[in-house]
């Protein structure tokens, strides 16, 4: 009698936990495809120039009175610097549909000069914004059919050095696959 009351009070703790590890697996899975449905820009084939530098740069930095992780940085000193990344092969289909980009200057450098931000598609100018000392600048691009993506950074003055335009986020969102059903065998 009493081994079949402990057997009852048992059942619903084990249902719910077998729910619970269930649950967990399914969580885990969801952020793993998330991962997969995004890339960052940063792992594209990427090349500096301009008579400024650019250059990876994973620091903390400080924009807006708030804290970011730095990807890279483009130093335009008192002329221009960019990036231009090759998101696809001309040969390939396309793989991303969207690109996020987040950038700044830090609110350390209030002294600086503002720097001019181009972005450009496949050489085609498709952004200009004006970026300066603790301002922050976000865009979102179609670049489904895009192989290049460049950013530019020109210093709005050749009579003095700019600081850096550091960005921050540069999330390339991938082209979700159909995939094909399976087909049953009989």
């Amino acid at each position: 009698m009493q081994k079949a009351k402990l057997i009852a009070q048992l059942i619903p703790g084990a249902m719910l936990f077998l729910a619970l590890v269930t649950l967990g697996q399914q969580v885990v899975q969801g952020q793993q495809r998330e991962r997969i449905r995004t890339s960052s820009l940063v792992r594209a084939k990427c090349v500096g120039s301009g008579p400024g530098r650019f250059r990876y740069d994973e620091t903390n930095i400080a924009i807006g009175r708030a804290v970011y992780r730095s990807l890279m940085n483009l130093n335009p000193s008192n002329a221009s610097a960019s990036v231009t990344c090759r998101i696809r092969d001309e040969d390939e289909q396309p793989k991303f549909k969207t690109l996020e980009l987040g950038l700044g200057m830090l609110d350390a450098d209030a002294g600086s000069p503002g720097n001019i931000v181009n972005i450009y598609l496949d050489g085609r100018q498709a952004e200009t914004r004006t970026v300066n000392p603790g301002q922050t600048a976000s865009f979102s691009f179609d670049v489904t059919n895009v192989s290049n993506v460049a950013i530019e950074a020109t210093c709005s003055t050749s009579a003095r050095y700019c600081a850096r335009v550091y960005v921050y986020k540069a999330v390339l969102e991938r082209i979700p696959e159909v995939r094909k059903p399976r087909s049953r065998r009989n």
